[in-house]
């Protein structure tokens, strides 16, 4: 199927439609909901310009049922799902007859949205719904398992998001991205190669799109310059075809890249680079790829001797496993197994990617303590005991309740590139960089529970500058002697006030974090914890990021001033409420100087 020149077609109607103001509401909804439906039927890379049509539907006559409930459904197919919310809950308002499901959508709007409380409240009453009439057929039906995993989901989220982490996320720089899937980075060692997957039509190999409308995988190059990155390129032949090709793993020295290729329902191949082109892919071995079943991901290790991939072949836990594959004597392999259930689930895992320490095992996974679609957890091998960690989520705002998947560290583990469909995309799925802030390893787990036992303590005051008795343990320096001012400085929150929806700081809070960095660099055991909260303004995803975004701006601006990162806890807390009628107290960050030592 061919749709070159077609986008373009859609964008004039769009034009066209949008000045048609001698028609009334009623039809000129009818007529945007014609395109849209041809737009989205046809062409899944129009897919935005297909949903602002509904949105502009449902906007020019909100009474009409399928354009809100068709705005929605856009909404939970490309990025802002939480923005699906609104217009479910006006299908339900105006025929509540209309979807059997309609409470698990709306659930799920709020579920993208971080709003779990809400989340429950909905999947609850469709779970009701749903056991009361047992004997329902319908096709709009959503089965009570998929419903009861959601729950789960957001039961998890409750705990993880009060379990702030030290990450930002930002949309990879340079021309990586496009409107289309972009996805599976891999990178070299030293991280100034990346290729990576694409549906994109522009520099496709070929010109067809698949049975699902999006063109076929093609892998992309592009090589770092500078903070930025090079505008990607086709990698080409022998390595592209016109058929499915896709990046799964790099070797450390960037000289062999392993393929997914979609033949024997799935296999993996790798291709050498000799300094000047790539070799034709080879098929890995049958040891590994089996004939009828898919092997989609894999990761080179320490050893030559062993590689880690995944399968959906009969055996396993469920759904994709992890296995790993051994050589034998001379150099061939010759066995595989399942590397257990302490990392394999009855749902998918994805993307194994074994670190540069040789022992930390990064993947995605559907299960284990996930809170929506695929969640990047990592796991440390104890080749003592021969055992592996339990999972543990790498948190908000790395995962959220949708995918998140393909994650490559770098060989310091402080950042790292992986696909996610979140806000601040480009289209569909894109590539972000994961990057750790602040302290690895100066502050001791006790001292950070502490400091979190100490912020709740007093971000519910709302008005008290000094800390409360646990913030004020945490200050004591030992022997360290401070004059009368600094233990007064010690003892504070400071708070950093931004205006609505900001994230910079004010010039008048400059000089008090000023005084700060004064005492950090005369005194070597001291070290910062910064918070950044929001208002209660605005949905629970929102608040979390800009609450984010404020501790990582006071952050910045200690790095900027010569404060080692190392010694600086940031994290984001999300909303909380002012003094009545006083929500700017709530947009703020507090930074607590903190000792690295006790007696």
């Amino acid at each position: 199927m061919r749709l070159k020149g077609y986008f373009f077609m859609i964008l004039a109607t769009f034009l066209l439609l949008s000045n048609a103001k001698a028609q009334d509401a009623e039809q000129l909804a009818l007529d945007y909901l014609k395109q849209a439906d041809i737009i989205y039927k046809r062409q899944k890379e129009a897919i935005e310009v297909a949903k602002e049509l509904y949105i502009k539907a449902a906007e020019t006559d909100p009474s009409n049922v399928y354009a809100n409930w068709m705005a929605g459904k856009l909404y939970t197919e490309t990025i802002d799902k939480d923005r699906s919310t609104d217009y479910f809950i006006q299908v339900k308002a105006l025929n509540p007859k209309y979807r059997f499901d309609i409470d698990y959508h709306i659930g799920r709007g709020y579920h993208y949205g971080l709003d779990f409380e809400k989340a429950l409240e909905y999947y609850t009453s469709y779970k009701k719904k749903y056991l009361a009439q047992s004997n329902y057929r319908g096709k709009d039906k959503t089965i009570l398992k998929r419903v009861e995993r959601r729950m789960l989901e957001c039961r998890n989220g409750q705990k993880i998001i009060q379990q702030p982490t030290q990450y930002s996320i930002e949309i990879v720089k340079g021309d990586i991205n496009s409107p289309w899937p972009d996805y599976a980075p891999v990178l070299n060692e030293s991280q100034d190669v990346m290729l990576f997957t694409s549906r994109r039509l522009e520099g496709n190999t070929s010109e067809d799109v698949d049975e699902d409308n999006f063109y076929f995988e093609d892998i992309f190059i592009s090589r770092k310059q500078g903070d930025t990155w090079s505008k990607a390129e086709n990698i080409g032949p022998p390595i592209n075809t016109v058929y499915h090709e896709a990046s799964i793993s790099l070797s450390s020295d960037g000289n062999r890249l392993y393929i997914y290729k979609d033949s024997g329902g799935g296999d993996i191949y790798y291709s050498d680079y000799d300094g000047a082109a790539w070799s034709k892919p080879k098929f890995l071995t049958d040891k590994i790829n089996s004939s009828s079943y898919s092997e989609g991901s894999v990761s080179e290790t320490s050893s030559p001797d062993v590689i880690f991939y995944t399968s959906n072949r009969p055996g396993g836990t469920g759904g994709y496993d992890i296995y790993m594959c051994i050589k034998d004597k001379r150099g061939k392999w010759y066995k595989s197994k399942s590397i257990g259930d302490a990392i394999n689930t009855k749902f998918n895992e994805d993307s194994p990617f074994l670190a540069h320490d040789g022992k930390t095992l990064y993947f995605s996974s559907e299960g284990h303590l996930g809170y929506g679609g695929f969640d990047i957890f990592k796991s440390v091998y104890d080749s003592l005991t021969e055992t592996w960690s339990k999972p543990e989520n790498l948190g908000y705002p790395v995962n959220t309740p949708d995918d998140e998947i393909y994650f490559n560290a770098s060989k310091d583990g402080r950042s790292g590139y992986f696909a996610s469909v979140r806000e601040g995309g480009v289209g569909f799925t894109d590539i972000f960089k994961i990057k750790y802030h602040g302290a690895g390893g100066p502050l001791g787990k006790d001292i950070i529970m502490a400091q979190i036992q100490a912020r709740n303590a007093t971000a519910t005051t709302n008005g008290a500058e000094t800390a409360s008795p646990a913030a004020a343990e945490i200050v004591d320096a030992g022997s360290t002697k401070f004059e009368a001012h600094e233990t007064q400085l010690m003892a504070m929150a400071h708070r950093i006030f931004f205006n609505n929806a900001q994230s910079a700081i004010q010039g008048k809070h400059q000089a008090e974090l000023d005084s700060i960095i004064t005492m950090l660099n005369k005194y070597e055991v001291l070290n910062i914890d910064i918070a950044g909260f929001a208002s209660s303004d605005g949905n629970p995803r929102y608040n979390l990021e800009l609450s984010q975004k404020r501790a990582i701006i006071v952050l910045n601006y200690f790095v900027e001033k010569g404060i080692d990162e190392s010694r600086i806890v940031a994290r984001g807390f999300g909303s909380i409420k002012g003094p009545e009628g006083l929500t700017e107290e709530s947009r703020r960050a507090e930074v607590r100087i903190i000792s690295e030592s006790r007696e």
